[in-house]
């Protein structure tokens, strides 16, 4: 059974480590809040302080010195970054315009507050705003620490559900302006083939007794064409091809698979995507039945432009025969043993 402890202990922890984070940046004069970290903790006061806040940033695109506000219980917040008594001073003169709409305000500071502040009292009176009502997070914790247990459980959910978006908001970029979370880290890269030539390739086709019409040059043209269509493909595409190609057999010059067998071994989600890609790419092809009642064939091509009409057929010899890995060619792209 989860337990009050269980939740607190996780808001605590969450809400903590975003603090950290806030004051991280704030060392580097990074203090201004994004919308979705108002957005967040508009929700955390909404269900710890029974309140009903709206971004009134978004409402009226800006509001200068307030962010949140609850017009039926005149209720009124402003979310910043920056803890200073100057930036108290300058919410407190900004929000004079709104005396009539909020009769309190509060500010709640993301980093921890300071130890004392030197409130303008003037501009404090309207509001009957003291150093209470500046918060931090700790003071947000407080009032969380009262909360009904379904409370506490609607927290937990929303501080889950958002504190991994809200960490990226707040990383802060290194010397060349890249983030630790970004697009990158989830786009494959293309990948680095090896290959530095196939004399040894060359040489192994040219000492058989049936003639090998092409040159050391051309044979390197045709390889590298095929190389060049295998780097535009996924790297689970690649592979997807090495295990048709491995578990296929030959029919004449055409290395084939039948599709009914296929579907049997392979439980792989999207085949048909991989099917499409590589059809795309002229690396295989459906060839339906003959006749009704029979299967279709999945025919493995290398590229159609190649000069070497039978290369398919002389490039498995030469993997079989030098006992060459196939995924080592067809998936990572290293052709060093063509040497």
């Amino acid at each position: 059974m989860i337990t009050r402890g269980y939740f607190i202990g996780q808001i605590v922890d969450e809400l903590t480590s975003i603090t950290d984070k806030i004051k991280n940046r704030a060392k580097l004069g990074l203090t201004d809040i994004h919308t979705h970290l108002e957005d967040f903790y508009r929700d955390i006061l909404n269900i710890t302080l029974d309140l009903n806040l709206k971004n009134l940033n978004q409402e009226r695109m800006n509001s200068p010195g307030l962010d949140l506000g609850d017009m039926a219980k005149e209720v009124a917040f402003q979310v910043t970054g920056d803890k200073t008594t100057a930036k108290v001073n300058d919410t407190l003169e900004k929000a004079s315009q709104y005396a009539t709409s909020y009769k309190k305000i509060r500010i709640l500071t993301l980093q921890n507050k300071q130890g004392s502040y030197s409130i303008d009292e003037e501009l404090a009176n309207p509001f009957g705003f003291t150093e209470d009502d500046i918060w931090d997070v700790n003071d947000v914790l407080k009032e969380v620490m009262h909360l009904e247990l379904y409370k506490l459980q609607s927290l937990s959910e929303l501080i889950s559900k958002e504190v991994a978006r809200i960490t990226i908001e707040l990383e802060i970029p290194d010397k060349n302006g890249k983030y630790q979370t970004s697009l990158d880290k989830f786009i494959e890269e293309i990948p680095k083939e090896k290959f530095n030539g196939i004399s040894a390739y060359h040489k192994y086709h040219s000492q058989k007794s049936n003639p090998f019409n092409l040159t050391e040059k051309q044979a390197s043209d045709d390889i590298s064409l095929l190389i060049a269509k295998l780097k535009k493909l996924p790297r689970i595409t690649r592979e997807f091809l090495a295990f048709m190609y491995s578990r296929g057999e030959w029919d004449d010059t055409e290395k084939c698979i039948n599709a009914d067998y296929l579907e049997r071994i392979c439980t792989f989600p999207d085949k048909e995507g991989e099917y499409r890609l590589l059809k795309d790419a002229g690396l295989c092809w459906l060839q339906p039945p003959d006749e009704p009642g029979e299967s279709g064939t999945f025919e493995i091509r290398f590229p159609t432009k190649v000069k070497n009409s039978y290369f398919l057929l002389e490039f498995d010899e030469f993997v079989e025969v030098k006992k060459i890995n196939l995924e080592k060619v067809l998936v990572t792209l290293d052709f060093s043993d063509f040497q």
